[in-house]
């Protein structure tokens, strides 16, 4: 049984890997974020199309959360900040795609008395091991008492 711990600066260590859940991505996976974000475009719901991608593709941030919820995987994550998000569409997701997010912790750090952690990422096609989506993503983790030691004074 996996036991896990609350993600917290002092738990985690450079170097951590991580993955997430697979995903198969699905036609209503594609229709229901089109509609949430408002976003019809024919390259993501028709198959004939003047898009460059040879047919129908899905929004490119269509997987963005799967990325985010690897550490889910080892740890309870309670609410934090992000403070910085970076991502690199390398080729496009397509309806019927078996896919899987990897991720490394690459780094830790203070500043002005509040705790970050970045991790590195990649989403791949599990079939092929093609990548799909890179990056890296900063999250502020709040302290167990939710309060930072600087801010309690105010």
């Amino acid at each position: 049984m996996i036991e896990f711990k609350t993600i917290a600066y002092e738990v985690v260590e450079v170097g951590e890997e991580f993955r997430s859940d697979d995903f198969i991505v699905k036609p209503e996976d594609v229709d229901t974020f089109g509609y949430a974000v408002d976003d019809h475009d024919p390259w993501f719901f028709e198959d004939e199309n003047d898009s460059p991608f040879d047919g129908k593709i899905t929004h490119p941030v269509l997987l963005g959360n799967q990325a985010l919820f690897m550490r889910h995987n080892k740890y309870i994550v309670p609410a934090g900040l992000h403070a910085k998000v970076h991502f690199e569409f390398v080729e496009p997701i397509r309806v019927g795609m078996h896919v899987r997010s990897y991720g490394k912790l690459i780094e830790k750090y203070e500043r002005r008395g509040r705790h970050y952690i970045v991790t590195q990422f990649e989403t791949r096609e599990e079939d092929t091991g093609q990548v799909l989506v890179r990056g890296n993503f900063t999250q502020m983790i709040f302290p167990k008492s939710g309060v930072h030691e600087h801010a309690k004074n105010r």
